[in-house]
């Protein structure tokens, strides 16, 4: 902390750090005195988790990673489905809604085919929010409030 203190003592335009955090009060005081410029990054709204379902999709399931087997999405996930999940995926972070993607991916990849369909897909994401209120339950009201 100390050498790190010393670095940031004075201005530079040599360098700049970026700090993330989920708990941001947990800084030290001397740290917070030097953070100039502070960006909160909420949780997504509906729009934009339709936007982040339809990219995970395309990135975790139809085109996944080089080396990765593409994933056959059925018809019968449309535009109504991603509407659905987006509403029931209120409070998700994007962190959350990405891991959502790759546990399609998984349960897809468990399929015989390589397949998921609309069944599936609410399945993994009843799954998902099941966990969700496992951990959050596990959370003390002060953690909850932050």
């Amino acid at each position: 902390l100390n050498a790190f203190l010393y670095r940031t003592g004075e201005a530079s335009t040599k360098f700049m750090i970026v700090y993330a955090s989920n708990q941001p009060d947990q800084f030290d005081w001397a740290i917070n005195d030097r953070i100039d410029e502070m960006v909160e990054f909420g949780i997504p709204g509906y729009d934009e988790r339709i936007k982040m379902i339809i990219q995970y999709i395309d990135m975790y399931l139809s085109n996944p990673a080089k080396g990765g087997k593409p994933i056959i999405v059925d018809d019968d996930i449309d535009e109504d489905i991603i509407k659905s999940v987006a509403e029931d995926t209120e409070g998700f972070s994007g962190r959350e809604i990405s891991k959502l993607a790759i546990a399609w991916q998984a349960a897809a990849y468990g399929t015989e085919n390589a397949t998921i369909n609309k069944e599936l897909f609410l399945t993994v994401l009843k799954e998902m929010k099941h966990s969700k209120k496992q951990k959050r339950s596990w959370l003390t009201q002060g953690e909850i409030d932050r």
